[in-house]
């Protein structure tokens, strides 16, 4: 029997205070944004999928709406975010997410906000900051990120500069859940499955819910472009990003071309493109990308 749960809404304090009507720095740290009034709504399917990872490797995946990642919620800083989770599976699922402001009773890890089977739970959160996020399962939140229950969450400056925007969300699968998987014997018939053997990490390492450069899509930009490159880590292990032929200023003011991310981590950067070519991306570490964890970033003139 489906039920319907409806969280209690966060307080917009924000909106109610005369001072707040324009950015307010937090410490020494970002801009704290008032309320538009604006409310951005989402619905999010749980569904059980055959998910192929790449061609001969097929996954017994946990999906927000039937793909892995699931679909990028996108909002304006100040907006009232509602997402609405339907769990169309036979298992307990949630969503969590970071940044964002919500009641304690809406994160996604206990039982009065999270989906049993049949079951429509609806979080309501405030984000009064700009940046990107991951959401994902904390029902059981080991086996529901294995499984592919992630997506990205992106919150918008309002006096944010226009580019162009890439999204990457970097995780990890587990061999476990594979149904099938090139050259590996399928243990029924003992026939070995189609594909390219790949070696023992053989799409373990994903990037955008694929692995290595035939599978995953490829990233495009154009000279004179300003990039801005949207990254999340939400695995068991972690990742480094690495462009080649290109450069920014990381957070902390250091020039570089390769950042590090632990599970649950993320990180806007953006530089202006001056670099025709089809330019390699990945992350460093050998297993990683030897496991899948690897792509293409196509600048044309």
């Amino acid at each position: 029997m489906r039920r319907a749960i409806t969280l209690a809404a966060v307080p917009m304090v924000c909106a109610l205070t005369p001072a707040c009507t324009s950015p307010a720095p937090v410490g020494d740290g970002p801009l704290r944004y008032p309320a538009t009034g604006n409310t951005r709504t989402f619905e999010l399917r749980v569904q059980d999928v055959r998910w192929e990872v790449g061609p001969g490797a097929v996954y017994d995946a946990w999906t927000y709406n039937g793909a892995i990642p699931g679909p990028t919620l996108e909002a304006t800083a100040g907006d009232r975010i509602v997402v609405t989770l339907i769990n169309e599976s036979d298992h307990a699922a949630s969503v969590h997410t970071h940044l964002v402001e919500f009641a304690q009773a809406q994160d996604g890890a206990d039982p009065a906000s999270i989906a049993e089977p049949g079951e429509t739970v609806t979080y309501e959160w405030f984000a009064p900051y700009a940046g990107t996020v991951p959401y994902h399962d904390h029902a059981d939140e080991g086996e529901g990120v294995a499984r592919g229950l992630t997506g990205a969450l992106v919150i918008h400056a309002p006096d944010e500069v226009p580019a162009n925007e890439h999204v990457v969300v970097l995780s990890d699968l587990e061999p476990r859940n594979f149904l099938q998987l090139p050259g590996v014997a399928d243990p029924v018939t003992g026939m070995l499955g189609p594909g390219e053997y790949r070696g023992p990490h053989q799409y373990l390492h994903i990037m955008n819910g694929h692995a290595y450069e035939d599978a995953i899509p490829p990233f495009s930009g154009r000279v004179g472009d300003l990039s801005r490159w949207r990254v999340v880590s939400i695995g068991i292990q972690a990742h480094t990003f690495h462009i080649h032929g290109h450069r920014w200023v990381d957070a902390d003011g250091t020039l570089t071309d390769n950042i590090q991310l632990a599970p649950g981590t993320y990180r806007t950067f953006e530089f202006e493109e001056d670099r025709e070519g089809d330019w390699l991306v990945h992350c460093h570490f050998p297993e990683h990308m030897e496991g899948g964890m690897m792509t293409r970033y196509r600048v044309t003139p």
